[in-house]
This record gives structure tokens, C-alpha cells and sequence, in this order.
């Protein structure tokens, strides 16, 4: 398998040929329904910066001032929530907000699909489980996204998933920027 470090989100991602994808972090945050993208991102800082990692410092900052520390120490964590989470308005910089403090997925009983597309696009993967509750903060889950499976380290337990075929190829592609260069490469080398 070819992998890539992306340093920008502190992760490994499969290079171009989009292989297994097993993911792995530490349960960081866990937060219940409607957190809408103005609570992950307040809107104040939405003009201040073109620089995805200006948001960061600011993920949370009305509603969880230490959601940054609690990321800082781990190599990869993961954001646990209810239903609903990330409504509200249509804002790619929620998603960096997230990726840039180490969040290599978010799991909850839904998201709007506005931010869904947005993370499918910037290569954030979000699962959709019925009941997320056995899901504890300090827990440690690898998230198999091609068996749809979260295993709990922490309690020995599994927890299954469902995700469309032409999205889990995306998130394991790194978001469909990468995605679509991956396969424009492809037919270039084809052609040669």
C-alpha cells in the first residue's frame, strides 16, 4: 500500500491508488444534537483569513474553549455527536476548523448534507451510526472504512456502519480535489 503523510491534518491517507483505509484516533470531543457550523467556527472569524489553518485556534471557541487543548496531545482524534451535527450555514471553514486540530473523523446520528458535501470535498470522513452513546471520551477506535466497522479498543466492543461505495472512495481518497487529480493522473499516464 502506498501511503502519504498529509502533515497539514497530522494523518496518513492512502496515496493516489486510493487503497485500504484504516483510520485510528482517540475520542477527543463528544457533543449531543443541533452543534450548527457557527458553534464549530463562530462566524466572526469567517473573513479574516483565506488560510484553512487560521481556524483552528478558534474551533469551538464560544461553546468549548478547550476543545483545542484536548486535541493538541493526540495524533489523530475523533469528534463523537448526536443528531444533526453541523447545521446551520454553509461554511467549508467548520471543516478546516476541525481537520487542523487533528480530527481525522467525525461519528453521529446525522449531518445536514451541506456540510456532508463539504466534507466529503476537503476529505473529512463523517459516519452515520444510530446510536453513537458507547462511544466515550478517552476511548480509542480504528475505524475501518472499507468493512464499515468501529472497533473500541478502549471497550472491546465493535459498532457497524453504512456509507455509499462513491464516498467512502472519496474520504479514502483524501476529498474529491484529490480524488479527481488521483484519477486526471491516471489517464494522463495511460496516454503516455
Amino acid at each position: 500500500m502506498v501511503v502519504v503523510l498529509d502533515r497539514r491534518f497530522g494523518r496518513q491517507r492512502p496515496g493516489p491508488q486510493g487503497e485500504e483505509k484504516m483510520l485510528k484516533g482517540k475520542v477527543t470531543s463528544v457533543f449531543g444534537d443541533d452543534v450548527n457550523t457557527d458553534d464549530i467556527i463562530p462566524a466572526v472569524y469567517l473573513q479574516q483569513s483565506n488560510d484553512p489553518a487560521f481556524f483552528a485556534p478558534h474551533a469551538f471557541a464560544n461553546i468549548d474553549p478547550e476543545f483545542k487543548a484536548r486535541c493538541q496531545p493526540a495524533d489523530a482524534n475523533v469528534v463523537v455527536a448526536g443528531k444533526n451535527f453541523a447545521c446551520g450555514s454553509s461554511r467549508e471553514q467548520a471543516v478546516y476548523a476541525l481537520q487542523y486540530n487533528k480530527v481525522v473523523c467525525v461519528i453521529a446520528r446525522s449531518f445536514p448534507d451541506i456540510f456532508y458535501r463539504n466534507s466529503l470535498s476537503n476529505g473529512l470522513p463523517l459516519i452515520v451510526v444510530p446510536d453513537p452513546t458507547g462511544l466515550q471520551l478517552g476511548d480509542d477506535l480504528e475505524i475501518d472504512l472499507d468493512a464499515g466497522v468501529i472497533t473500541n479498543r478502549a471497550r472491546g466492543t465493535t459498532l457497524r456502519f453504512e456509507m455509499k461505495p462513491g464516498d467512502r472512495t472519496t474520504f479514502k481518497a483524501g476529498g474529491m480535489t484529490t480524488r479527481v487529480r488521483a484519477h486526471l493522473e491516471e489517464i494522463l499516464l495511460a496516454q503516455r
